[in-house]
C-alpha cells in the first residue's frame, strides 16, 4: 500500500479529530504555563488590592517592630504624619522584641481593613516583657494600590508612664 492509499483509506473525520485533540492538548498546555508565569487567578479580586494590602501592612509592621517610626509614616495619611510621629515619642525608649498579625478584616469593596497586631516589647527600666495591641486601619482611593494606615495603640500612654 502506497503512502497516499493510507491516507486515503483513513478517513478525513478521524484526522479533524486527532488535529482538534492536538489542539486542545497544546492549548491546556498553554494556559497552563500562562497560569504559571502570571502567579494565581484571583478573579474576586482581579486588581490584585488583597496582596498590595498585604504587602503594605507586613512592610509597615516590620518597620515598626524595628522602630523605625521615620520609616513607617510613609504608609500614614500626611495630614496624619506629625501626629503619628509624636504618638510614636512614647515608645522611643521601647525594644520590640516580637509582633502577630490577626488576620485581616477586608470590606467587600476592597476599599478599607483593619488588622489588629499585638506588639511584644519591653523598657531598658523595666526587666518584663509586656503587649501593646495597634489597630490598624487601612484605606485607599479608587482603583490605585496605594494603602494608607491610621492606627490606633489601645493603652499607649499608661505603657509608657511605667
Amino acid at each position: 500500500m502506497t503512502n497516499s492509499a493510507a491516507r486515503s483509506s483513513c478517513p478525513a473525520s478521524a484526522r479533524k479529530r486527532a488535529t482538534l485533540l492536538g489542539l486542545l492538548v497544546a492549548g491546556a498546555f498553554g494556559i497552563g504555563a500562562l497560569g504559571c508565569a502570571n502567579g494565581e487567578i484571583r478573579l474576586g479580586d482581579p486588581f490584585d488590592r488583597a496582596q498590595t494590602l498585604e504587602e503594605a501592612q507586613h512592610r509597615y509592621t516590620v518597620l515598626m517592630r524595628w522602630s523605625e517610626f521615620q520609616k513607617a509614616k510613609s504608609f500614614v495619611p500626611k495630614d496624619d504624619r506629625d501626629a503619628f510621629l509624636e504618638r510614636m515619642n512614647e515608645l522611643e525608649d521601647a525594644r520590640f522584641t516580637g509582633y502577630e498579625s490577626e488576620s485581616v478584616e477586608l470590606d467587600d469593596a476592597k476599599q478599607t481593613a483593619t488588622i489588629k497586631v499585638v506588639y511584644t516589647l519591653y523598657f531598658p527600666h523595666s526587666p518584663y516583657e509586656t503587649e501593646i495591641s495597634e489597630i490598624q486601619e487601612w484605606s485607599r482611593d479608587g482603583l490605585r494600590n496605594e494603602w494608607r494606615v491610621r492606627s490606633l495603640f489601645e493603652g499607649l500612654p499608661a505603657l509608657a508612664a511605667r
